[in-house]
């Protein structure tokens, strides 16, 4: 009896020692598959995120896109070229106004009596020079609408030469602009011509007529300062910034409004340096308005900057002043690019100063276009909660 229960004894102290061996084993087997799938996770995130910067790379040189794009046009300061009451007040702000619509009108009173007071030293200086004087009124009266005609196009003329040269408008609007002044210098011609008739048929004594040329001179001025007292629309655009009343004294050349032009807008999107070595004029764009989300725009690209002010000034006898680098990273430098847009792209919605997502497709691949086409959408749903 004591031997068999030593024996169990020590079968009993097999087995608790052989469990206490197999029991590390078992342990550590979960702790080895937790610490596979860990190291897994951290591979597939690594290789992800390897893939986004090589993509980020390649996307940056081949489809560059900005959400520092701002709508730029001109804004004009609209003066009066006389001075007198505002009497009515047509212009509706912010509102859309065709060229040549009236904004505001002066009191023409005064003006009306200096134009009769004109045509009356006219006829007065005239009386002995005969009949013909109220056709040199007549004729005057012309070559003054002429030149009118004349200097409005000669202004609208260079305005859209200089937007030609910056590749917002095309040779064919300089084409139509030239035929324009064209034909408003020969206007003016032409009714010099007819001025010059009706003088001669006054005769060498009217012609050479000191009280008449002072006279013609005094209604032509008389004439132009009656026009001025209508205050007119420079282009198609908006009148905005004005706070006008009826009975309110303007001055000449004081600014009473501000006009902006719907014409001539374009976007001013600014890429990093590095992101300009595939771009060039002409250029696929899509562009998305904070003012209209959910909605993408398309443009052409019209020109690169070529400098720009970097803060950089060197005086005469002055050593030059190196800026010093804070942080680990340069700052990297944007340049802006002109994005040209067409007359029917995005009416109503170019704000002028309003911000703008802009994506440049240089290339024609599909693939990595597709790509870009896929963000823009995305970064203009973005505009709702921004």
């Amino acid at each position: 009896m004591t031997e068999q229960k030593a024996t169990a004894e020590e079968q009993a102290l097999q087995t608790e020692s052989s469990q206490a061996e197999n029991a590390p084993i078992e342990s550590s087997q979960p702790v080895e598959q937790k610490s596979n799938k860990i190291r897994k996770a951290t591979n597939i995130i690594l290789i992800i995120v390897s893939f986004l910067f090589v993509f980020h790379l390649i996307a940056d040189r081949f489809i560059p896109s900005t959400d520092l794009g701002r709508i730029r046009g001109y804004v004009v300061p609209i003066s009066p070229q006389v001075s007198g009451e505002i009497i009515e007040i047509l212009a509706t702000p912010n509102t859309f106004i065709k060229a040549g619509d009236v904004l505001a009108k002066i009191d023409t009173t005064d003006y009306e009596i200096a134009l009769e007071q004109a045509e009356q030293s006219l006829k007065k200086a005239g009386q002995n020079v005969g009949a013909q004087t109220a056709n040199v009124a007549a004729a005057q009266a012309k070559v003054t609408n002429a030149q009118a005609n004349y200097t409005n196009a000669k202004v609208q003329s260079k305005r859209i030469f200089t937007m030609v040269e910056k590749q917002v408008m095309s040779q064919a609007d300089a084409d139509n602009a030239r035929a324009e002044l064209t034909k408003a210098e020969a206007g003016v011609a032409s009714a010099k011509a007819d001025l010059a008739k009706a003088k001669e048929r006054l005769g060498a004594e009217g012609e050479n007529n000191t009280n008449v040329k002072s006279a013609l001179l005094s209604l032509e001025k008389a004439q132009l300062n009656l026009q001025r007292t209508s205050i007119t629309a420079p282009t198609d655009g908006v009148a905005s910034n004005f706070r006008l009343k009826e009975g309110i004294y303007a001055n000449a050349g004081q600014p009473i409004m501000t006009f902006i032009s719907s014409e001539d807008v374009w976007i001013e999107a600014y890429f990093r340096e590095n992101s300009l070595g595939n771009i060039s004029a002409g250029d696929e764009v899509e562009f998305a308005l904070d003012y209209a989300p959910g909605e993408v725009f398309k443009a052409t690209v019209g020109s690169i900057d070529y400098g720009i002010d970097w803060g950089q000034s060197e005086e005469t006898g002055k050593l030059a002043q190196i800026s010093g680098q804070t942080g680990w990273l340069r700052q990297s430098q944007r340049f802006p690019v002109t994005i040209v847009l067409s007359k029917e792209e995005a009416v109503g919605l170019r704000r002028v100063g309003g911000q703008a997502d802009v994506i440049v497709y240089t290339k024609d691949n599909s693939l990595i276009n597709l790509f870009g086409r896929a963000w823009i959408r995305v970064s203009s749903w973005f505009s709702y909660v921004r």
